[in-house]
């Protein structure tokens, strides 16, 4: 098993991020079926998931637990169809806001937002 990356173990804040941002990918690469690629990210994610999930994850990720618990317990629903539909629209949202940096942030705009939060 590979040693986890952290600032206590002497790796740079930088190191740390790399090798966080690697395990998240390694996930989502585990997705089974896998997500396609996004090729351009949209300024507003919310259609994301309608546009790459299938009709069923919608449905089951967009029901209140309230209604999932009922359909789990008659097995009108699968738990592991369940865990799947949510796994995957989480990975869809990392892959979709889990940009590097470099890219979620138009070049010039690293130094006008870090006079704003200091």
């Amino acid at each position: 098993m590979a040693t986890t990356v952290t600032i206590a173990s002497g790796a740079t804040w930088q190191e740390v991020a790399v090798d966080r941002q690697a395990y998240r990918d390694a996930g989502i690469l585990m997705l089974d079926p896998p997500l396609p690629a996004i090729p351009s990210i949209p300024a507003n994610t919310i259609p994301l998931a309608k546009q790459i999930l299938t009709e069923a994850e919608i449905k089951i990720t967009e029901t209140a637990v309230e209604e999932l618990v009922p359909m789990l317990a008659n097995r009108t629903l699968k738990a592991t169809d369940v865990a799947k539909a949510f796994l995957r629209r989480a990975g869809l949202a990392q892959k979709a806001v889990g940009l590097p940096l470099p890219r979620a942030i138009p070049a010039g705009r690293g130094k006008k937002i870090r006079r704003q939060t200091a």
